[in-house]
Order: C-alpha cells, then structure tokens, then sequence
C-alpha cells in the first residue's frame, strides 16, 4: 500500500484551494550566500585575519571548498593566506571574478528561483532538509557542489554561452550552452535530488536502469519548476528538444531491437548518456543524452497508471517493474 505522504494531507485539509496556493504558503526561504564577495573583499583589502570567521560561518564546506575546489589546502595551514592570494591573483581567476561581478550583481531574482523550487521539493518531499546555497568562483573548476546540507555553485561556469573566456579554456560548444545564468536553479535542485536518491545500486549497471533514472529525475524537475519551458530543464536546445519529440517512437525501437536495454558495458552506456555534441548511433540533429526524453516519457506513463507520490517513484529501484507498469508502448 503506497505510504500517504504529506503534500496528500495537506490537499484533504485545504478543500478548494490549489496545489500551487498550499506549496506557496509554505515557510520557507532560500538565500544564495555570497562566499565569492567575502573572499574577493578579504584579499583585497589584505584583511587576512577575517578568514576565521569565514570558516566559522561556512564550516565544513569551507574546508572542501578550499581542498577539493581551489586544491590550496586546509584554512587553518599557515600558509593558507598566501596560497589564496595566489589563486586569487592568477590572471584567469581575476577575469572570472570581475565577470561574475558583471553578471551577477545581485542573486535577488535566484533566490526567489530557488525558493519557489525549494518549496515545490518540501511539498513533494517533505522528508528532505532544505540546504544553504553558497555561491563561489573556482577557477572554472567545479560548477555544482554537493555536501550533506549544503549546495555550492560556482557562478564562474554560469556566465553565459558566449563569455569568450570559455573557448579559450577549452569548453566544446555544445557544453558551453548550459554555462549561462538560467541554468543554475535546475541544476541545484537536480544536485540535491541526486545526493538524496542516488543511482539504485542493483540495477544501476543497465542502459535501462540509467534512462529511467535520468527520467525520473527530468519528471521531479518538471513538478519542481512548474510552467518552465522542458528544454531549460533538460539543457537541449529547442531544435534538440523537438528532434526528441519527433523521434521518440524511432528510438524506442531502436534500443529494442539492438537489445540495449539491458546492456551493462560502461562505454556502451556512456554512448547514450554521457555528455556529447549529439548522440552517435541517431543522427547529428539528435542531443547527446537524448534517450533521457525517452525515459522521461516512460516515467510519465508510470505515474498516470499508478498514481503513486513522488517520493515513492524516486524510491523505486527496480527498473524492470518500473517499465512493465508504465505500459510504454510509444
């Protein structure tokens, strides 16, 4: 018997009022703090002794940051000052702050992004905590972040598809396209949906597995960003998008007939959903990761048949059962 999850008995007691109205009352506040303009401040103005209170005030994720973001090391080392002055100084890091100043002035329209979202995660998974959002530069090293409780984003890889910085770094086209602004609200929920139900270990080594799970992520996403357009949510271009809808029945029966479904070679599955210019075995109008839609859809029927929670669906690990209830049949 599917467990009665929170957001159904908020619905049973609020009689006519909408879905929308209860998730909107929801007490709940995301604000992005700005670690970049603290650090950028404290070396600038040489004031080395505040960088305690920053560690005071981020905490642990001040120590992955600076180990696992910027490679400098542990604040409390001696040298540590030092060491950020120089990543801080290199050429390249300086133009990514002063961009990311350009661009992001004020996060005041991302925290009402984050907050609608955050609030659309509580209603449908009530169970989840709702992290802090801390904001950094990386040195184009690291976009999203994820630790127990918190999600970092390095506002260097969202300044937009054109900043010319990009190409000379080497980023391909086709993945300079999601490195815009816009891009980053998705991006957070998705990272966090990820940490709280990662890949079902069982199953996980499949094509099947890996497109269902991709679909239900996609599915989530699209409840938490209510009215969004699908190709903010997926990354696709429109044309990629629609190349999708047009050929959702093609690839069905291609990945049936070739029998992948249920092949569990890495490189395999990697072809299909690993990041790519376009996916090798459709043609070049395709999207890498296209078959990501065709699981989205198979989600979809899941849910219309079953009528389960969203919480249960992303707690569903068996991939063949997922599949045989959603009759998908393009």
């Amino acid at each position: 018997m599917k467990r009665i999850t929170l957001y159904v008995v908020l619905l049973l007691f609020t009689g006519c009022r909408s879905q929308e109205t209860v998730i909107n009352e929801i007490d709940l506040n995301v604000t992005v703090e700005r670690l970049d303009r603290e650090l950028y401040t404290i070396v600038q103005d040489s004031a080395y002794q505040q960088l305690q209170g920053l560690q005071e005030k981020y905490g642990t994720f001040f120590d992955t940051f600076n180990g696992q973001v910027l490679c400098i090391g542990n604040s409390r080392n001696p040298l540590y000052p030092e060491l950020l002055v120089r990543f801080m100084q290199h050429d390249v890091v300086r133009s990514a702050y002063e961009k990311t100043a350009e661009v992001f002035p004020d996060l005041t329209a991302l925290n009402e992004e984050l907050t609608g979202a955050f609030k659309h995660v509580k209603f449908y998974f009530p169970s989840l905590p709702t992290p802090r959002v801390i904001a950094y530069v990386s040195g184009f090293n690291t976009a999203i972040m994820l630790t127990d409780e918190v999600i970092g984003v390095g506002l260097d890889r969202f300044l937009g598809n054109d900043y010319e910085l990009y190409s000379s770094l080497g980023y391909a086209r086709y993945l300079q396209y999601n490195m815009r602004p816009e891009r980053i609200a998705p991006e957070c929920v998705r990272a966090w949906l990820l940490g709280a139900y990662p890949e079902p270990a069982g199953q996980a080594g499949t094509l099947l597995a890996m497109l269902l799970y991709e679909g239900k992520l996609l599915y989530a996403l699209e409840k938490c960003f209510p009215g969004q357009p699908l190709e903010r949510l997926t990354g696709f271009t429109p044309e990629q998008l629609q190349w999708c809808r047009n050929n959702e029945q093609e690839m069905w029966k291609y990945l049936v007939e070739q029998q992948l479904l249920y092949n569990a070679n890495f490189m395999a599955i990697q072809k299909f959903t690993g990041d790519a210019p376009f996916t090798p075995d459709f043609t070049q109008e395709s999207p890498g990761k296209a078959v990501n839609f065709v699981g989205s859809c198979i989600v979809k029927n899941y849910m219309e048949r079953t009528g389960c929670s969203l919480e249960d669906l992303m707690q569903q690990q068996d991939a063949l059962q997922l599949l045989k209830e959603a009759r998908y049949n393009p």
